[in-house]
């Protein structure tokens, strides 16, 4: 019994095709725009890489002014909705846009890159909206697949957009193009309407009020933190390749469009590849496969050096991105399993931030040594860089499979060994079925009660948790299970203090206080149920328990919808054999207590 522990909804085993559809449609008009407008501006300027690292910086920003600020609101707004309402922002944007060019007579440079940096600081909430939505629906370890196959679409469509725009206002003209952009979000948004709503979490870890700093700011996991550093330094040496395509298709291969066009077809086709195949080999194999995928991105980079033999570069920066998408579905999805589901926005947006910071170094470092050296010699350096920084990404992400393990165990596939799994509508009515097993087999099994408690920045916080048990004499480890949406779950990292009152009978109203999930946070939880602090830890212990631990955590295990947390006991203490109250016991879904028979020999392991 951990009355904090929220069972998590069923879901479907695939994202639903409505949310796909959606998702592709958008997606070709948006990279329709971008393409369209990075092109527009880079031929006004007459091929000026100042102007095309301008442009593409002044995009990016704003994503990471929108990842930091706006991403975090998916996880506090229905996410249907969410998402439905900025395609039709995204649709009023490009309308307001076209109305002005109507009206002026001309397109502006000035007034397309506003107009994009306004859909860029929209994106990082759509794409957040999008993952939290799929946490909600799916089980963590159909996250993996789930991200794969939206990164595929977004890449198909890549393909589609950024090979089209050139050639499209080669033909026409920038208004069309933008008329053709409205289509898509309008037509997006009407797709999102017939998309059910997600099932809702209560809150838990991610509530706004959850006390977890001196700030009141809820922290990520520590394997979170270390993860998305690699994110950064990948990305901080890949990012140049928002920028090489046009680079080398103007300023080395002599040509514009057509090369454009090319690069963008194979780069997206590699990036297709490269999404697919991650959605296979990240199941089961944890981080792995994102860590040799960062040292493929940094073998690629080297082989882009090579920018006057057109065979080369093209393969190079294909290879380089198809291990990029590798790369990003293994930690990202790594990062979701991590982070409770109602902080999935947030967490989506920190990837988006992780990402996009370490794309923006990259593209001032190339503005900053094209401008103070020869363009082949200086972007030469840029690529060399870029390969280091990858490196680093892979160390980043072994040290961090190796502190935090390998990544969350494919459950699906566990299951799969011991009988056939379910397929299409099986699966929706399997998985309470399996719920209901395991809920009633717990029933069945008498088991002590304890509150746990820990403290994060001086501010304490409890549970009621029966999962308690003894791991090992030597050295001396305890463990509980808590689910991963628990609040106590999200202030609870190596080396966290833990300290563990196994309650006495006299508790059972402890016991109920603890397991509300509607009690206050913070000291005020305490209020009426006297404690004092641990002298090896500070955590705080009750007073009239049946007996007492302090610990330290040492490491959490991913173990389905919950994390078995490993502690090492520090101190170990008893109360007073004759106060008259023997332990707490739950069993059967009520408390109960021991007879008190003193003369039966105890049992020992």
């Amino acid at each position: 019994m951990h009355a904090e522990v929220l069972p998590t909804a069923p879901g479907r085993v695939r994202p639903p095709r409505t949310l796909l559809s959606a998702y592709a449609v958008s997606q070709f008009g948006n990279w329709l725009f971008r393409t369209g407008v990075v092109y527009f501006a880079y031929n006004q300027s007459h091929g000026s890489a100042a102007l095309l690292t301008t442009v593409i910086a002044l995009v990016y920003l704003p994503i990471l002014v929108g990842s930091r600020i706006l991403a975090p609101l998916a996880d506090r707004r229905d996410t249907r909705r969410t998402l439905i309402g900025l395609d039709i922002l995204r649709a009023l944007t490009l309308c307001i846009l076209l109305a002005t060019t109507v009206a002026g007579g001309a397109v502006t440079t000035g007034a397309t890159i506003t107009a994009m940096a306004v859909l860029s600081l929209l994106t990082p909430l759509f794409t957040a909206s999008q993952t939290a939505y799929l946490r909600q629906t799916l089980p963590t370890d159909g996250m993996p697949a789930a991200l794969a196959g939206v990164t595929r679409i977004d890449w198909i469509m890549f393909v589609l957009g950024t090979a089209s725009a050139p050639l499209m206002l080669q033909i026409s003209n920038l208004p069309t193009l933008i008329m053709l952009d409205i289509v898509t979000f309008v037509v997006s948004a009407l797709l999102l309407v017939r998309l059910p709503p997600a099932p809702v979490h209560p809150a838990g870890a991610g509530s706004p009020d959850d006390a977890t700093t001196g700030t009141g700011r809820v922290r990520l996991a520590l394997s979170s933190r270390w993860l998305l550093a690699a994110v950064f330094a990948l990305n901080a040496g890949a990012g140049v390749i928002n920028v090489y395509p046009n680079v080398v298709a103007r300023n080395y291969l002599g040509g514009g469009a057509a090369w454009l066009s090319v690069i963008n077809l194979a780069n997206g086709v590699g990036a297709v590849i490269g999404s697919t195949l991650a959605g296979r080999v990240s199941r089961g194999h944890g981080l792995r496969p994102g860590i040799l995928a960062a040292v493929a991105v940094a073998v690629s980079l080297v082989g882009m050096t090579f920018v006057t033999t057109a065979w080369i570069a093209v393969l190079a920066s294909t290879t380089m991105l198809l291990a990029g998408q590798v790369f990003a579905v293994v930690f990202q999805s790594r990062i979701l399993a991590d982070e409770p589901v109602d902080r999935a926005g947030r967490a989506s947006g920190l990837f988006t931030l992780g990402t996009f910071a370490g794309v923006t170094v990259s593209v001032l470092l190339f503005l900053g040594l094209t401008a103070f050296g020869p363009p082949h010699r200086s972007f030469t350096v840029l690529l060399l860089l870029g390969a280091g920084t990858a490196l680093i990404s892979a160390l980043i992400g072994q040290v961090a499979s190796r502190r935090f393990g390998a990544g969350v165990p494919v459950t699906a596939a566990a299951a799969a060994r011991l009988e056939p799994a379910p397929t299409g509508r099986d699966v929706e009515a399997e998985a309470p079925r399996r719920v209901g097993l395991v809920r009633g087999a717990g029933r069945t099994f008498a088991t002590g009660v304890t509150v746990v408690s820990t403290l994060k920045s001086l501010v304490p916080h409890a549970a009621t948790v029966n999962s308690f048990v003894t791991v090992s004499l030597d050295p001396a480890l305890v463990s509980i299970c808590v689910d991963r949406t628990a609040r106590l779950h999200a202030l609870l990292e190596a080396d966290s203090p833990l300290g563990i009152t196994i309650l006495s009978a006299a508790q059972r109203d402890a016991a109920m206080h603890f397991a509300d999930r509607h009690r206050a946070l913070g000291q005020a939880q305490f209020d009426g149920h006297p404690w004092r602090q641990g002298k090896e830890t500070g955590a705080p212990l009750l007073e009239e328990g049946h007996a007492w631990l302090e610990c330290r955590v040492e490491r959490l295990i991913i173990a389905g919808d919950h994390s078995i947390v490993l502690a090492r006991v520090l101190s170990f203490a008893t109360a007073d054999p004759d106060d008259g109250h023997g332990p707490l016991v739950f069993a059967g879904g009520r408390f109960r207590t021991l007879p008190d028979d003193r003369s039966e020999p105890g049992v020992t392991t």
